[in-house]
């Protein structure tokens, strides 16, 4: 590893430009960037041990693991998953072969950054195009691209290293990763001490033992956000705007209330995010936070941890609940939660005709409640049992027949006022 170190740190010093991402398996005609066997890059043919190290390809894609009768464990690496190495049945008790799937690599450029690389197997392209080509795909949190499967395997010392490897077993039915459980208990929901020293205590209901959720029971639910970093563009030479740096968010406050029982409507998790980050802008406007208010040491709310209210959510998704809310996608997508499609009614497509807008939270509420919400700024509590009302007014139209009837009026309606609630 010295070795390796000491040599990748000779290249990178060494004139020549970046490295070439693909390395070895680069096969553009004159490539500018500096490859593995090249002192420089554009095509130069000379190759030097001290910069064979530069970039690596060592990683199997297929392996053999061979289980010794003694317990020790054999690993060989294939090139394909049908080159199996015989092997002795008496001295090994178990022959498996294993495929690579993802891989989790941190890239060292301009700025510090984690991509994820992933088979996504046949069944991907299946639901989408038709065909049952096997791809990789290369993502982080801003962009999605398809790559060689060559680029999962290849690595750099100083700007590309492996930090998660996930093989699975080649006699899966499919490479689609499987969804990992935790095991949390049920007093995961009970209340909890407020990180705020000048916090007004909690304000919701926590669950009783006779009120534990279970799986098809209704939880309506509002998240609001804040953002850390502004979105950064440039103007093109076609004048058209590109986005460098996409604006970061935070989730500022997550409120859960009953979607059914004595309590209906009685909110059991709202919980104020506390962060250390700067936020350079609260959009109180529409998040209903302010300056203080996921500060511990000026907050009056009920501050927590974001990983305490998402081990909630997470036994919440676990136990499966069905989550009611307006624009919950978004919601879960800034929360990085995973949510089974089956497990949400969202009133934003439920009253929504296609090819025709979506209809904002406010003006259904007054459309179809008569109530009028989010007259000054946003609350989440109040957003959540708006959408609970909204759902079931659906049910209803669903049970009478006249939903697309209904919403035909309502769009007629918005039309009319420009989508703008009435003023008193």
């Amino acid at each position: 590893m010295d070795i390796l170190v000491k040599n990748a740190a000779e290249s990178s010093a060494s004139p020549g430009g970046k490295p070439c991402r693909y390395g070895t398996a680069c096969s553009r005609p004159g490539c500018r960037f500096k490859h593995p066997d090249q002192r420089t890059g554009g095509g130069g043919n000379s190759s030097s041990p001290s910069h064979l190290y530069y970039s690596h390809s060592w990683l199997p894609q297929h392996i053999q693991v061979d289980l010794r009768a003694n317990g020790q464990v054999n690993i060989t690496k294939l090139d394909r998953p049908d080159d199996t190495v015989p092997s002795d049945k008496e001295t090994y008790l178990q022959t498996e072969v294993y495929d690579l799937c993802a891989v989790v690599c941190y890239v060292h450029e301009e700025r510090r950054n984690l991509v994820g690389i992933m088979n996504v197997g046949p069944g991907y392209h299946q639901r989408t195009s038709g065909t049952t080509v096997s791809q990789w795909y290369i993502f982080n949190d801003f962009s999605i691209s398809p790559v060689a499967s060559q680029e999962a395997v290849w690595f750099s010392l100083d700007w590309k290293v492996p930090c998660v490897l996930y093989w699975m077993n080649h006699q899966s039915s499919s490479h689609v990763l499987p969804t990992p459980t935790l095991d949390l208990p049920v007093d995961i929901l009970a209340a909890e001490t407020c990180l705020a020293t000048s916090g007004r205590g909690i304000t919701y209901t926590p669950l009783s033992l006779d009120e534990t959720p279970g799986p098809g029971d209704l939880v309506a639910m509002d998240a609001e956000f804040v953002t850390l970093n502004q979105e950064e563009s440039e103007l093109r030479s076609d004048g058209k705007m590109a986005t460098i740096k996409p604006s970061h968010k935070s989730v500022a406050r997550i409120s859960c209330i009953r979607g059914q029982g004595a309590q209906k409507g009685v909110p059991f998790i709202d919980d104020y995010i506390s962060t250390q980050e700067q936020v350079v802008d609260y959009l109180t406007k529409f998040s209903g936070i302010k300056p203080g208010d996921l500060d511990a040491n000026y907050s009056s709310k009920h501050l927590t941890t974001l990983k305490s209210t998402y081990l909630k959510l997470r036994y919440l998704v676990d136990i499966g609940v069905t989550f009611v809310g307006h624009g919950l996608r978004n919601d879960f997508r800034v929360i990085n939660l995973v949510v089974p499609p089956e497990q949400v009614k969202d009133t934003v497509h439920l009253f929504h005709l296609p090819h025709q807008r979506m209809v904002s939270l406010r003006f259904l509420s007054w459309h179809f409640l008569d109530k009028k919400i989010q007259s000054e700024t946003h609350d989440s509590i109040e957003d959540a049992r708006a959408a609970l009302l909204l759902y079931e007014k659906y049910q209803e139209l669903e049970a009478k027949n006249i939903v697309r009837q209904t919403l035909e009026e309502m769009y007629k309606q918005g039309i009319a006022t420009q989508w703008k609630v009435p003023e008193d």
